[in-house]
């Protein structure tokens, strides 16, 4: 019976120079159990050398691994599990070739010694990941790629923390443990899998998660265009959670007011939030006590993410619940003053004021993973708690330009600047104090 002609495209290619590198499906020996073997074929000057990956495939098999882009079937990774030396082999023929000293012997001996020390020439994953996020043009930008960085090789076991410089107080990121000079060619399919499973059960919403796998994914595409890895892992992203979707009822918001566990306080910052109008902690970071507050017993702001495009401010009317937190974490009021300063301490700097910002709600979601596993309701988030606040007010027939105006919402469908004056202290404080008010128990009862 004929093989399947896919078999004679290679899983993987790259040229390094005059080298071709590629992998290579032995049709010349067929095994007891009906499988062939897989191997990398190093050609330099019209000889070959043959380096088994360890995996062997039926044809079909190989066919459909030439397709296959994503998942856990055993087929991709096999393919993965060839795309790992691939990339070793990658590697290890550009760092002989840039201190002119490539031979087959020499290449056997690198990769028979992955231990030894890198040429100073060869870039860790860790040092291209941050070159390439500090290129990027915005602060914003820049803080993702950071903070998917920093994510990841918390997943791989490494310790990340941030070190000031006392002379230029200028900070960097210092990550320590086994795989922190781990080379580019290290991440490939299974691996960007495992991290996915970890991000899930740390908690991050969807669009995290997809923030973090796309700056992963930019970092990896400039190695292949640069010939530094081999090939370029194929995965699949998912898309961040509709908006509307991402929330949770009043009943399981009340089950966390009344939560009493050891994680009480990650409890209360996140309510503080969803109290608060469902503002972003950047936001609630910076909040001052102003006039609002001793004239018309309201926190206010104006929303930083539009700023640049318009002012919009938002109101936060103190209601009975919401004063009971600030009376717990808040500082005494003064104009002028900090509300919460404990989530900037001392930043200043935009860089160290995302940084700090991304830190506290770190430690907020980290907390919520224990208090909602013990209450037994859906993991939440900090945009979980602007999502609960917009749908618990929804569910009580509140307008949505009330809605929007509440938030700091401004499209070209609304004419929120116009509206927002024409909202009551009163009425805000009527509207906000629904939010532990359970419409469906009303419904119910009607």
């Amino acid at each position: 019976m004929a093989l399947n002609p896919a078999i004679q495209e290679p899983l993987f290619v790259s040229t390094c120079e005059n080298i071709l590198i590629n992998t290579f499906f032995d049709a010349r020996r067929i095994k007891k159990n009906g499988l062939y073997t897989i191997y990398v074929r190093v050609n330099c000057h019209h000889q070959r050398l043959l380096l088994p990956t360890g995996v062997s495939l039926s044809d079909d098999d190989y066919a459909a691994a030439l397709q296959v882009k994503a998942g856990s079937s055993a087929i991709r990774k096999a393919r993965a599990q060839v795309g790992q030396l691939f990339n070793k082999v990658v590697d290890a023929v550009n760092a002989l070739n840039a201190e002119n000293k490539f031979s087959f012997e020499n290449l056997k001996s690198a990769l028979a010694s992955p231990q030894q020390k890198q040429s100073q020439k060869s870039t860790t994953l860790y040092e291209y990941w941050v070159q390439f996020g500090e290129s990027k043009n915005t602060q914003k930008t820049r803080e993702q790629y950071s903070n998917a960085l920093k994510n990841f090789y918390r997943y791989l076991g490494c310790t990340v923390t941030t070190v000031t410089d006392e002379a230029t107080k200028v900070k960097s990121l210092v990550i320590k443990g086994k795989k922190s000079k781990l080379l580019p060619s290290f991440v490939n399919e299974a691996v960007i899998e495992e991290w996915q499973d970890y991000m899930t059960k740390q908690g991050l919403s969807d669009s995290s998660k997809s923030i973090y796998l796309r700056a992963l994914r930019a970092v990896l595409n400039s190695l292949g265009e640069k010939k530094i890895i081999g090939q370029t892992p194929k995965f699949n992203i998912k898309s961040g959670t509709r908006r509307k979707e991402d929330f949770i009822p009043v009943s399981d918001i009340i089950k966390i007011r009344d939560y009493e566990g050891r994680n009480r306080k990650a409890a209360d910052w996140w309510l503080i939030l969803y109290l608060c109008n469902g503002s972003n902690m950047k936001d609630i970071a910076k909040l001052v006590w102003d006039d609002d507050f001793f004239y018309k017993n309201e926190l206010s702001y104006v929303r930083g993410k539009i700023a640049d495009k318009v002012k919009v401010t938002v109101h936060i009317p103190i209601t009975e619940p919401l004063k009971q937190l600030l009376d717990k974490y808040a500082t005494e009021p003064e104009k002028g003053r900090r509300v919460f300063p404990q989530i900037l301490l001392n930043a200043t700097t935009e860089a160290e004021i995302e940084s700090r910002t991304h830190d506290f709600n770190r430690q907020i979601r980290k907390g919520m993973q224990y208090v909602c596993k013990q209450l037994g309701i859906s993991p939440v988030t900090a945009s979980t708690a602007r999502n609960s606040y917009i749908t618990t007010l929804t569910w009580h027939n509140i307008s949505d330009a009330f809605i929007d105006a509440m938030v700091g919402h401004v499209d070209s469908k609304n004419v929120l600047r116009g509206y927002q004056g024409t909202i009551s202290p009163k009425k805000r404080l009527k509207v906000n104090n629904l939010l532990f008010v359970d419409p469906e128990i009303d419904e119910d009862e009607e």
